[in-house]
């Protein structure tokens, strides 16, 4: 391991690792259809719901804190909006 403030270099054993790419979410793609602010993050309600009818945002795009918990808990609740959805316009 590597700090990258101080340069010091260590050893450490693990079973796992997980790699964080930095803070800068990848949504560039959806500008000028999926609502963003000015961060560059999805804007979505509690569900996930985004501007956009049947289109569902989760985890680390739709803003801060960047971590694995949020997204996992996020995904969930919007994939069950996305399949209420699904379920009311097959009605």
């Amino acid at each position: 391991m590597k700090k990258a403030k101080t340069e010091e270099e260590r050893e450490l054993s693990c079973d796992g690792v997980f790699i964080s790419v930095g803070r800068k979410p990848v949504t560039d793609f959806l500008a000028g259809q999926v609502e963003l602010d000015a961060a560059g993050y999805i804007v979505a309600d509690e569900s996930g719901r985004t501007n956009i009818p049947g289109v569902f945002a989760a985890g680390d795009c739709t803003g801060e804190p960047l971590q694995v918990s949020k997204a996992l808990g996020e995904g969930q609740i919007a994939g069950l909006s996305a399949a209420e959805w699904c379920a009311r316009i097959q009605a």
